[in-house]
């Protein structure tokens, strides 16, 4: 049976760094391992002033349903998104049920129904000022945005989001690992597995 994992954060905490980096460890310990964001769950909304830091951005209900049928043994295709042209794409990703699946989201634990379908919650406590920075240099190399539409965004959008939708639920977490090399954080995820915390 899948176990499923969930890595959350606020935008630029590093979550997609460390999802990659436990999922090769765990790969190399001889584990099967599929991974992919909440991100694939955005709507179709087609419009860059949109807030993708609400969480009726996103089909979460779509979300929830998908981590069950992964837990009974089933896989799934999931959706993807285009952050520069704000759409859903029409391809779709096949996850099978592995032995761990690795999700990573901003909502993964602000929901109850969505938060009871994973095995363990991980929180990477990060400062907004680093999160910033992180943002700052993503948006501009991947997504094509500018300094101040990004800072903008931020202080518009994530920032309030973060602050109503994430922070109020990291008690809810399983584990919370505080700001610190990606290295050690999926090092110290990888030391919780051995001892059967995860």
């Amino acid at each position: 049976m899948a176990r499923i994992v969930g890595i959350v954060g606020a935008s630029g905490s590093g979550k997609s760094t460390i999802a990659d980096q436990i999922s090769l460890m765990l790969s190399n310990s001889g584990f099967t391992v599929s991974q992919f964001s909440q991100d694939a769950f955005y709507k179709p909304i087609g419009h860059p002033l949109t807030n993708y830091d609400e969480p009726t951005a996103l089909d979460l209900d779509s979300l929830a349903s998908t981590l069950k049928v992964l837990k009974s043994g089933n896989h799934v295709n999931i959706p993807t998104y285009d952050f520069v042209t704000h759409s859903r794409q029409d391809m779709t990703v096949c996850i099978e049920p592995t032995d761990y699946v690795i999700v990573e989201g901003l909502f993964l634990i602000s929901d109850p129904a969505l938060r009871s379908s994973f095995d363990t919650t991980v929180y990477l406590d990060v400062s907004q000022a680093e999160c910033l920075k992180r943002r700052l240099k993503r948006d501009q190399e991947e997504r094509g945005r500018t300094p101040d539409d990004i800072k903008r965004q931020y202080y518009d959008q994530v920032l309030p989001g973060f602050n109503k939708y994430i922070l109020p639920f990291t008690k809810f977490a399983d584990i919370t690992i505080e700001a610190k090399s990606s290295e050690k954080i999926a090092l110290e995820l990888f030391e919780h597995l051995n001892k059967g915390k995860l």
